[in-house]
């Protein structure tokens, strides 16, 4: 999905994607505070495989700033400080449009999503729809469907989180998706929190529309497409919303640009696009197995150039 340093197969775990105990398919079985062991696992498994900015970039800086302003919106669905707060990470890949939440606060938002946006209300409205995510549990309840009581126990210890837990949630994130419900009702959210904010509500669907025309011109299919599927209907369902809140609205011009940042949305792009950007170092063991592999390419490229080399000696 994004820009991978190293992408390493999950652990099955014998993990059977479905719901096996009644017990499993009801009320919740993942508390808040497990939320945030989950997605602070999950985090720690994206900064090792991804191109992850660091927190004081100017970018970094940025998106946090946009999201603690929306954030202020969101409140009415779910206190941020329930679960510590939005945990906001730019994660560099200009090849894809994506964004994506994990349980307990933690957002992502590629710089393809940025580049590709023409406007900040666009922005606000994709944000929204993921802290809607958050703020509705959808993860946490999408990681209760998807296993069995028992094996959420293997994985939530009561002295933590098991060692390859954070594999083992962030795969079943990527590779799950939420129910039309579950869409409907984070694009529902997402409008309120970007209207309550400030932002033309409108962006949303602007940004649905925009990446409609992307798959249908021949390109690479969005990422946030493929998880979050788009179609006139919804589009359409979203216009209707809006009209049913807040009238035939005429959105200021000063609605579409960033609130409470730093820097404007140009400017971001700008520095996106100059590449003066500071990303996360990877992990010493992370930066071994990498040493490693190209050792053994190395070797394995001096093996095949040796038998070459004897027959051009005779």
């Amino acid at each position: 999905m994004f820009a991978q340093r190293s992408r390493r197969l999950a652990p099955t775990l014998g993990l059977a994607l479905t719901c096996t105990l009644a017990t499993a398919c009801g009320g919740s079985l993942v508390s808040t505070d497990q939320e945030m062991q989950i997605g602070q696992s999950v985090d720690q498994q994206v900064v090792q495989e991804y191109n992850v900015l660091v927190p004081d970039d100017p970018v970094a800086l940025w998106a946090n700033q946009l999201v603690s302003h929306l954030a202020q919106s969101s409140t009415q669905f779910r206190n941020p400080a329930e679960f510590g707060g939005y945990k906001v990470r730019v994660l560099i890949d200009n090849q894809n449009v994506n964004a994506m939440a994990a349980p307990g606060g933690y957002l992502y938002i590629t710089s393809g999503l940025i580049m590709a946006a023409d406007s900040c209300s666009e922005i606000a409205g994709v944000v929204g729809h993921e802290l809607a995510h958050i703020t509705e549990r959808h993860s946490a309840q999408s990681i209760e469907r998807s296993l069995a009581a028992e094996q959420i126990a293997q994985l939530l210890l009561p002295e933590g989180l098991a060692r390859n837990a954070g594999q083992v949630f962030w795969n079943l994130i990527v590779s799950n998706r939420f129910s039309r419900d579950a869409e409907r009702e984070a694009d529902s959210i997402a409008l309120r929190i970007a209207h309550d904010a400030g932002y033309n509500p409108y962006g949303l669907s602007s940004f649905f529309r925009k990446l409609i025309a992307m798959q249908g011109g021949g390109g690479r299919v969005p990422t946030f497409l493929s998880s979050h599927p788009a179609s006139e209907e919804r589009i359409a369902a979203v216009d209707a919303e809006i009209q049913q809140r807040y009238g035939n609205v005429q959105p200021a011009a000063a609605s579409n640009e960033c609130i409470g940042t730093s820097m404007s949305l140009a400017q971001v792009q700008q520095r996106l696009r100059a590449g003066n950007l500071r990303v996360v170092a990877a992990p010493p063991e992370l930066i071994r197995q990498l040493q490693q592999l190209t050792r053994d390419r190395a070797h394995t490229a001096r093996g095949h150039l040796a038998p070459a080399a004897a027959a051009h000696a005779h």
